[in-house]
């Protein structure tokens, strides 16, 4: 993945396929592309939102996690890969989610004979995704990847999806099929894990009015004059960031593989032979208490339980050396006591959980379009609470839980439907 091939390689600079991934990835996906992806992301949401026939009388709907598979998926689409995709495949996003829901049964390797309407869908998606690639192809030109060519356009989207299909060209085992399963790789790594973190991103904040209101009184800070959001300001504010590492932290499960090439490896007195593989679980080390607590981050509720606040530290005003707490009952009383001393605000803070909280992965190969995937989950929330009230209509919420027949595959959903009602939000 490096600039520079390995020493001793032998693979044409082209045919460097993780280099490419990771280096159009690292590109196109941070910066000011990034933010313009994200406030594009906003803008056709925007859009999208406002076809649907919800006005000022309360709309019951069946499910949440179904209502945001729908809208959230394509406006991330759109905003990343062009209109036409969508446009030349009416049901793309509904067969994108029959896809997803296969992806258990696809990982445990069960072959087509036993499951042949999973490997239908999959068939159906990636003609799709083919169809749209021959069809931009015809249209737009995926080298124009200059400082002067135009941002997005509606055939291939992005400069990534762009760049993406450049380098592809040229790799000769890189056909028509090959560079279909790519995107078909980046329509997953778009929607499975995002998706999912929405949903329960907005079920949290739902089922506990005191947050939401918490939450939404910071993202309304962050409004412009258009009604929309300052996305960087928004995707920075101390609770949203830790309500979003704590759903991350919870609701995904995903591993990390690893081999050592070149030796025996030590890890905490066992040896790893050279060219085993070593399987890292992240959901294992998100709920390890005695892992956090050597981290120097002894959490405060238990592991197992949502807790918002529990990416915030609370800075000590009294201490000179800048020491931060992540429960605000630690704070000294002399700190709440001192005279003409305001209490410091809480900072979000992930300090010293390197080894804790892995949602992303890690290393070199930490999920690229992570960035992306944040400023998506807060600024979703932020949009659907600017314009709508939005009610749960089950007031028992013990039934919704993760379903971990997805585990550790990524995000995970809801193991039932949460039904609903929504209506134009009365006022600010």
């Amino acid at each position: 993945m490096a600039a520079n091939p390995r020493k001793g390689s032998t693979t044409r600079q082209e045919d460097r396929i993780h280099f490419w991934q990771a280096s159009t990835a690292q590109k196109y996906l941070s910066g000011q592309t990034l933010l313009q992806i994200s406030e594009r992301y906003l803008r056709i949401l925007t859009r999208n939102l406002d076809t649907l026939d919800i006005q000022n009388e309360w709309v019951g709907l069946p499910d949440l996690y179904n209502f945001l598979q729908m809208e959230v998926s394509r406006a991330a689409i759109e905003s990343m890969m062009g209109s036409k995709i969508l446009e030349l495949n009416p049901t793309l996003v509904e067969d994108f989610w029959n896809f997803d829901s296969n992806v258990p049964n696809y990982i445990r390797g069960f072959p087509r004979w036993i499951i042949p309407s999973a490997y239908k869908a999959r068939d159906r998606l990636l003609a799709s995704v083919k169809k749209w690639h021959a069809y931009a192809h015809e249209h737009s030109d995926c080298s124009k990847l200059g400082p002067d060519d135009p941002e997005w356009d509606p055939y291939f989207g992005t400069k990534l999806v762009k760049a993406r299909q450049n380098y592809a060209l040229k790799m000769k085992p890189m056909d028509a099929d090959a560079r279909a399963s790519e995107d078909m790789g980046l329509l997953f790594a778009a929607n499975a894990n995002a998706v999912p973190s929405i949903f329960w991103y907005l079920f949290e904040t739902l089922k506990d009015s005191s947050l939401g209101a918490r939450m939404w009184a910071e993202a309304r800070t962050c409004r412009t004059e258009d009604s929309g959001f300052d996305i960087t300001r928004l995707s920075n504010k101390p609770l949203l960031q830790s309500a979003y590492a704590e759903v991350l932290r919870l609701r995904v499960a995903i591993t990390m593989t690893r081999t050592d090439e070149f030796g025996d490896f030590n890890l905490a007195g066992y040896t790893v032979p050279k060219h085993k593989p070593i399987v890292i679980f992240s959901r294992t080390a998100a709920l390890n208490e005695e892992a956090w607590t050597l981290a120097g981050r002894p959490p405060s509720r238990p592991l197992e339980e949502f807790y918002a606040d529990r990416f915030l530290a609370y800075p000590d005003a009294t201490n000179d050396k800048g020491r931060a707490s992540s429960n605000p009952a630690e704070l000294s009383s002399e700190t709440e006591t001192t005279e003409n001393l305001e209490p410091a605000e809480p900072q979000f803070s992930l300090d010293g959980l390197a080894g804790c909280w892995l949602p992303y992965g890690g290393g070199q190969r930490m999920c690229p379009g992570r960035h992306f995937a944040k400023n998506e989950i807060i600024g979703t929330f932020a949009l659907l609470f600017s314009r709508y009230e939005i009610q749960l209509k089950n007031a028992d919420h013990s039934k919704v839980q993760p379903d971990m027949r997805w585990y550790p595959v990524g995000g995970l959903p809801p193991v039932c439907k949460v039904p609903f009602r929504i209506r134009k939000r009365q006022g600010s």
